[in-house]
């Protein structure tokens, strides 16, 4: 037990201060002061438009001045003449200006806008333009007040969203799935990401002590078993440091960028089931076990450092296919799919996708999930018996011959 921590030990203090390893750790902080610049830069940058409003019409254009505008633009109350709002906008003091013309009780408007100016989102703007265009023709008409209040009174709109499992209709809470499938391909990309990363890195390791021949003296004192698996395991701790890390920019990133990003201000955190996280939670973790433990036996395979990659292309190519097949399940559930989503090496990447937008049930996932494990387990008892044949073989033959002819 001693010469596993030495070996776990050991892999933890060469690789956390490897540059590759730095900038993996350092990758989610990047993007997250990236996102943060740019946030600010749009609030610092984009300012409210102002405009100007003119009428023939005295009476109606107080009233229009006078609307909410829910900040959406700001008036310069000021410049009543064509001519004055016109000059204004020619001097770059005006984003542009709205002409209001009433005439035969026909209302026409025509805003023009300075091309390097401000932009202007006109709904709000229309709304209350149409909306004193009621009032005067209810007006006209002689409706009373509750005629009025009984005209302009919207009508009841609510939505309901529900999932159905084996035909039984669920109640879900509105903007759930939304999250949900957010939530999913968060994780399915961040399997991804830690796939690759580490299974390159882990497959490194072994061939870089391979090729300067320290395993020899390695092997002489400690088990190719007890290495493996300290290996595995000093990996695994590097991986928690940094899945620690991403979630903590993660927790920072939303908070912050919620405020400046209109969809993330949407997602309601709350309606968050439990379940969904449990399930995502545990095909991140089996699905980076899965392709670590092989890539450490495919680095056994290896007589130099140069040829990791490609011992370990076939495997970075699977968890491309699976990565891309994520993207398919959010709008498509045939039937390659839904194998797929219970097949090891693709499972991890499409089952939390297929789970998350409503076309798996929990069962299914679980179902998933057993079969994964049985994976890992196979994969385990491979990976250690090809480890224990190959770390001392420094033979020239092509990797996969040597793999079909020796393991």
């Amino acid at each position: 037990m001693n010469k596993f921590w030495v070996v776990c030990k050991q892999v933890i203090h060469k690789n956390i201060k490897s540059p590759t390893y730095i900038a993996l750790l350092l990758m989610p902080v990047i993007l997250l002061a990236f996102l943060a610049g740019l946030a600010v830069i749009k609030t610092h940058t984009s300012e409210t438009p102002k405009i100007a409003i003119i009428a023939n019409n005295a009476e109606f254009r107080t009233a229009l001045v006078n609307s909410k505008s829910n900040g959406d633009y700001t008036v310069s109350r000021s410049l009543t003449t064509a001519k004055s709002a016109e000059h204004a906008l020619a001097h770059e003091k005006l984003d542009g200006y709205l002409t209001v013309t009433i005439q035969n009780k026909t209302i026409s408007a025509v805003y023009k806008s300075r091309i390097n100016g401000n932009t202007l989102d006109t709904t709000n703007l229309k709304n209350a333009l149409n909306t004193l265009k009621m009032q005067q023709t209810a007006a006209q008409l002689g409706l009373s007040t509750k005629q009025l209040a009984q005209l302009f009174a919207p009508a009841t709109f609510t939505t309901k969203s529900v999932s159905y499992t084996n035909g039984k209709a669920q109640a879900q809470k509105n903007n759930q799935q939304d999250i949900n499938t957010v939530i999913a391909m968060v994780v399915t990309i961040l399997i991804y990401v830690f796939m690759v990363s580490y299974a390159s890195l882990i497959a490194q390791e072994v061939a870089t002590e391979k090729g300067s021949r320290i395993m020899e003296i390695l092997v002489s004192s400690v088990a190719p078993q007890v290495q493996f698996f300290g290996k595995i395991a000093g990996m695994f701790a590097l991986i928690l440091l940094q899945v620690i890390v991403t979630a903590i920019c993660g927790v920072f990133g939303f908070k912050y960028l919620s405020t400046n990003v209109s969809f993330l201000d949407k997602l309601d955190l709350g309606q968050i089931q439990p379940t969904i996280i449990v399930i995502l939670s545990l095909f991140f973790i089996l699905g980076i076990m899965l392709y670590t433990i092989l890539a450490a036996g495919l680095g056994a395979l290896v007589s130099r450092a140069d040829q990791v990659s490609q011992a370990v292309s076939p495997l970075t190519m699977i968890g491309l296919i699976s990565y891309a097949a994520s993207f398919i399940a959010m709008n498509s559930n045939t039937v390659l799919i839904k194998i797929g989503s219970y097949v090891p090496f693709f499972s991890q990447s499409i089952m939390p996708v297929r789970y998350a937008v409503g076309n798996a049930t929990t069962f299914d996932a679980i179902i998933s999930l057993i079969v994964l494990a049985v994976a890992i387990a196979l994969t385990t008892w491979f990976t250690t018996n090809l480890y224990a044949k190959h770390v001392l073989d420094y033979s020239d033959r092509k990797i996969w011959k040597r793999l079909l002819r020796r393991s």
